[in-house]
């Protein structure tokens, strides 16, 4: 989108990989295509907690894009085990659901993005996290 402002952290050479971890294939491509669409970052599906708790180091994301209801690992347990990997620890982090846990995700930093999402909500969120990630980087 021409005249669009993007965050320091889009214009950065550090990794530009947005990690979706979502279990409903038809949303996890919904948001893979829209933000790889609009904005300039990457990103890398996994359809399971499981699995992205085993890739998510080699991925090395700059925001953490989570649905809260997964299979086996729901996407609160998830976000606890990642913060043990120092790579990965106070990554901006957006959980998604039509139902979330609102006082824990508060007092983790959690954005939260409730389903059914629009694409305006979808990419203003994944900008305000990002920016705000990176004001507190630089200051």
């Amino acid at each position: 989108m021409p005249g669009e402002v993007f965050p320091p952290a889009a214009k950065s050479p550090r990794n530009m990989t947005i990690l979706i971890v979502e279990d409903d294939a038809d949303i996890g491509l919904f948001l893979q295509q829209l933000i790889e669409e609009e904005t300039p970052y990457t990103t890398t599906l996994i359809d399971n907690g499981l699995t992205a708790l085993e890739k998510a180091h080699q991925v090395t994301p700059c925001l953490l894009l989570l649905d809260y209801r997964l299979p086996g690992i729901n996407g609160l347990e998830l976000y606890d085990r990642l913060q043990e990997n120092r790579d990965l620890r106070n990554l901006p982090t957006i959980m998604m659901s039509a139902t979330l846990p609102v006082e824990e995700l508060g007092k983790r930093g959690i954005y939260q993005l409730r389903k059914p999402m629009d694409i305006g909500s979808v990419i203003r969120m994944i900008t305000h996290a990002l920016a705000t990630s990176e004001e507190k980087a630089i200051s």
